[in-house]
């Protein structure tokens, strides 16, 4: 049986059990896991590229450094999501709020994609992120991203920002979508669209 076989709990059991070379190994597999997602959060919640992948960078730096720590009382997605969390939220903290970056989401496409559809979709990417940055705060637009663009449930959005209002991630989610009601409202007032 081969890592990708093994669940993340398994892969943890037998990384704990061993050393050198095989320990690398298991904790390299579970981190590919979960990188592709631990760096869309960053890029989401940094909106700039450079800043994401130093930052994605940081979060699985910090998980390895910790791994023996995590204790199994939740997901093991959970504990690292829960580092991803927080580290951002210490860099904003030491850098201030990020700023929008203009080809961040212009490299995801499909690969039949030709160059102009490219283009389109560039222009209507950054067009619908200068408008949730326009009309979001930050945090509204995390958790908005999370539950819409990665279909997070908001249960877990909640747990991974330890947001300790009584309504949790709903509230922000509420709250967006009644300032983006309004906007696009105004919008079409004045005869433009979103």
């Amino acid at each position: 049986m081969g890592y990708a076989e093994l669940s993340d709990d398994e892969l943890l059991a037998r990384a704990r059990q061993r050393s050198g070379a095989e320990r690398d190994a298991l904790v390299n597999e579970l981190f590919t896991r979960h990188y592709e997602r631990v760096a869309r959060w960053c890029l989401r919640f940094t909106s700039d590229r450079d800043r994401a992948a130093d930052l994605a960078q940081d979060v699985f730096l910090k998980a390895h450094r910790h791994l023996d720590s995590f204790k199994a009382a939740s997901r093991f997605s959970t504990w690292l999501y829960s580092i991803a969390r927080n580290e951002s939220l210490s860099q904003l903290q030491r850098a201030g709020p990020p700023t929008d970056s203009d080809d961040v989401l212009a490299s995801v496409a499909a690969i039949d994609a030709g160059p102009d559809e490219l283009a389109s979709r560039s222009q209507q990417t950054q067009r619908i992120r200068e408008f949730l940055a326009a009309t979001l705060d930050q945090l509204e637009r995390v958790v908005f991203v999370l539950h819409y663009g990665d279909d997070m449930p908001l249960d877990a959005i909640t747990r991974l920002l330890q947001l300790t209002n009584t309504s949790g991630a709903k509230a922000y989610i509420v709250s967006a979508r009644r300032k983006l009601a309004k906007a696009v409202q105004r919008l079409q007032v004045r005869g433009e669209r979103p």
